[in-house]
């Protein structure tokens, strides 16, 4: 086997480079240089492939020190994978799967375009601070150019034992991704040594790591994927990069896929048979026994999606943007159906108005809030609901509704939550103060509860504690864009000028992915006096149909948009609490 592997390296580095008459995966071998003249060609959009246009891939000669690959990203996770997702992507191991779905979809079309990757290291992925994944293509390499060392726990077994196929084929790049994806969700790659020989051993006589979790993971159709994409056997993975990506969306949606074996596409007619029979039988049961039972598992998974959609950056605020999200309506989207279904649960049906609410759906939240109201009066969640749909719909008696479910005594963390935003809707954030100390005692590690801490103690004039609570955000998630403005206006507020600018300067990036942000980012720089700076962050946030003119500023970063000053009773300007 030593012997085996050893020889195996040389494609690392060939001593005949210069030969341009041999060839290697159907190219001569000096073709390394078309290679990623190839992909530099297809970035820079020089190239007519389709992916010219694909903004999960780009050519970075330089990366900034404040952005964050996917080897931070995991060395962030590592320790809790499941949970610590949640902090660093809106959506967590749900948004994961998307984004390497798209990956998957890229590498695809980089194969079909010539340019085929053995190996995607967790460094050659860039994490964008709107969940956004990018393969950086300065770090990627062609198979050639690989130190088999390195990265053998990284490629198909095939190629690591016998390094003798002239093709690289899909198969082996789905593996490469299902590697990448097994060290995101259990953080580590599923076989490792300290060199080829090591994991080669490893591979032949040990189980992977995957194998020996007893627990399952989340969502639950992933292990059984990763089983599959993973499998030592190629003929038993995902035949293509796209039909990898639709079982990663597949399995994001809740279901679960698993890749057919080529020995199986050939089988008898019966074992057909039998199969269609067994599947039939099995729903009539299911359908049976659904009538009867609650599937909590499921329930659980839809209220935890919920939770996530009331604490999409920023809470809503008086005067503000509308309260409006794009992953609350992938959620609404998702779910409605079974939300519908479950109209007599009052967990499942609070949780879900703030979805609606989120996704602009007002009529289907205040049904929603109203079943849960029903159910559960004593609630405050339902009622502040009720009032805020009904103040963002002109109907002023909306703010009756606020107050008299902020008077109601919160039971557990979504009640909290609830007034917190009753509270920053109403433009008190003293008393969200009061509520949000409760979470943060109660929740020490969630980045949410800081951040909106932060803001509240900005708003209401205690600067160093502010500056406090956005430290602990930003630690706890470095890749929040909406932690660097809200840094950024707390250093301000403290007069620390050159600190503001550097602030702003680092995190650019991460402020140029939303609209909102833009042009917050603006107003920092005019009251830096850099009217120019301003100038440039405005347009770039003129992208939506509200053009942001007349916008006026309040303290605390706090900003009026034209035509929803006007949604309290009383004057036209919203109250600021003294």
């Amino acid at each position: 086997m030593v012997d085996e592997v050893n020889s195996n390296k040389s494609f690392a580095n060939p001593s005949n480079d210069d030969e341009g008459g041999q060839e290697v995966s159907g190219h001569p071998l000096n073709h390394r240089s078309s290679w990623h003249y190839q992909l530099k060609s297809i970035c820079n959009g020089d190239s007519e492939s389709e992916l010219s246009l694909d903004p999960h891939i780009e050519y970075q000669e330089e990366i900034h020190s404040s952005l964050m690959t996917l080897k931070e990203g995991i060395a962030l996770t590592r320790s809790q994978p499941e949970k610590k997702w949640d902090v660093l992507l809106v959506g967590g191991l749900h948004t994961l799967l998307s984004q390497f779905a798209h990956l998957s979809r890229t590498l695809g079309s980089l194969h079909e375009s010539g340019v085929s990757i053995a190996v995607v290291e967790p460094e050659a992925v860039l994490m964008g601070s709107d969940g956004r994944f990018s393969l950086l293509a300065q770090r990627l390499k062609p198979r050639h150019d690989l130190d088999l060392d390195l990265v053998a726990p990284r490629i198909a077994p095939e190629i690591l034992l016998a390094n003798h196929e002239k093709d690289l084929k899909e198969g082996q790049i789905v593996y490469a991704v299902a590697v990448l994806l097994h060290e995101c969700v259990l953080g580590s790659p599923p076989w490792s040594g300290r060199d080829a020989t090591e994991v080669a051993d490893r591979l032949l006589s040990g189980n992977s790591l995957l194998e020996n979790v007893d627990t399952s993971l989340n969502p639950p159709g992933l292990k059984g994927l990763l089983s599959d994409a993973l499998s030592l056997d190629p003929a038993r993975r995902p035949a293509t990069l796209r039909g990898f990506a639709r079982m990663l969306e597949a399995v994001r949606d809740g279901e679960r896929p698993r890749s057919r074996s080529k020995v199986d596409i050939g089988g008898g007619v019966e074992l057909w048979k039998l199969r269609v029979a067994l599947f039939a039988m099995l729903i009539i049961v299911v359908t049976l026994l659904g009538r009867f039972l609650e599937s909590d598992g499921d329930t659980s998974e839809m209220i935890e999606d919920f939770q996530r959609a009331m604490l999409v950056r920023p809470l809503p605020a008086h005067g503000e943007e509308q309260p409006l999200a794009d992953n609350a309506l992938r959620w609404f989207q998702r779910y409605e159906l079974r939300a519908r279904e479950a109209s007599e649960n009052p967990f499942v049906q609070r949780q879900f108005a703030w979805v609606c609410l989120r996704s602009g759906e007002l009529e289907r939240a205040r049904e929603a809030a109203r079943h849960a109201a029903r159910s559960k009066p004593q609630s405050p969640g339902p009622w502040i609901i009720l009032g805020i749909v009904a103040l963002e719909q002109g109907d002023h008696s909306g703010r009756i509704e606020v107050e008299n479910g902020l008077k109601l005594e919160a039971k557990d963390s979504f009640d909290v939550w609830s007034k917190v935003a009753g509270h920053m809707y109403l433009l008190q954030p003293i008393k969200a103060l009061d509520q949000l100390h409760l979470l943060t005692m109660g929740f020490p590690d969630d980045a949410n509860a800081w951040f909106h801490r932060a803001l509240c103690e900005l708003r209401s004039g205690q600067i160093s504690a502010a500056r406090n609570s956005i430290d602990r955000c930003r630690d706890l998630n470095p890749l929040d864009g909406w932690g660097d403005w809200l840094h950024a206006e707390i250093a301000l507020a403290e007069s620390r000028f050159k600190v503001t600018e550097s602030i702003l300067e680092s995190s650019q990036l991460r402020l140029n992915e939303d609209v909102a942000l833009a042009m917050r980012t603006s107003s920092l720089w005019s009251r830096l006096g850099r009217e120019k700076t301003a100038e440039e962050w405005s347009k770039r946030s003129r992208g939506s149909e509200e053009e942001w003119r007349h916008v006026e500023w309040r303290p605390g970063g706090r900003l009026v948009l034209p035509g929803r000053s006007v949604l309290f009773l009383g004057p036209p300007m919203p109250p600021e609490e003294k």
